[in-house]
């Protein structure tokens, strides 16, 4: 008498496993690498927030910047950014160029969020 037998052999089950184990693998993966973006484009948008918020400051003083570096810090989003204006003259006369650099920790090489924006004379 054959008595045929039904069920997964230990390598089709060794198999599904790693399979899955495969596939969990590469969700957490993804999932990590969603929450790193998500973290860094909310620190560009603060970061951009700061920046206009600058640009904004010049613009509302109605008075001709004077060329060379400013910075300094505002609070934001409960972080400190620290920012930096570098005014510089144009061909023309009657503008002015504003590069608005803005970063996360005061010693950072490379900023998180750069502006550039042209101020007219009053």
């Amino acid at each position: 008498m054959i008595i045929k037998q039904r069920g997964l052999t230990l390598i089709e089950v060794m198999v599904s496993v790693f399979i899955l184990a495969f596939a969990l693998s590469a969700l957490v993966k993804m999932t990590g690498q969603s929450v790193n973006t998500l973290s860094y484009l909310e620190k560009k948008t603060f970061a951009q927030w700061v920046a206009v918020n600058q640009i904004n400051e010049v613009e509302v003083m109605s008075q001709w910047p004077r060329t060379g570096r400013k910075q300094g810090q505002q609070d934001m989003g409960g972080l400190t950014w620290y920012w930096q204006i570098n005014t510089s003259n144009t061909d023309s006369r009657e503008l002015r160029r504003l590069d608005v650099s803005v970063r996360q920790n005061q010693q950072d090489e490379e900023a998180i969020y750069t502006l550039t924006a042209f101020i007219h004379r009053p």
